[in-house]
């Protein structure tokens, strides 16, 4: 069991890289793209088959950062997010 701290940190690193990922593909490419295929009728396909799938992997990316990160924390856990001396840092972000 000696492996899951580094299971839990290797698996919080790779969700966040894919969240925040997501969050740029989001802003960066498929709200400008939304603007141009409504400009030509062909926006449908884009928020019909695309959309759903990438907010899926966002949604579950966000989750597994989250749950990968209170994994991280175990028993400082209750410390960090009731804003104990030393881990303030944690709790507020």
């Amino acid at each position: 069991m000696e492996f899951i701290p580094g299971l839990a940190r290797w698996l919080h690193i790779v969700a966040g890289i894919t969240w925040i990922g997501l969050l740029y593909y989001f802003n960066l490419v498929q709200i400008p793209a939304l603007k141009d295929a409504a400009a030509d009728g062909s926006a449908a396909g884009i928020t019909k088959h695309v959309a759903p799938r990438a907010l899926l992997w966002f949604r579950w990316a966000a989750v597994a950062t989250w749950l990968a990160g209170a994994a991280i924390l175990q028993e400082n856990f209750i410390s960090a997010f009731t804003l104990q001396t030393g881990y303030e840092g944690i709790g507020i972000g």
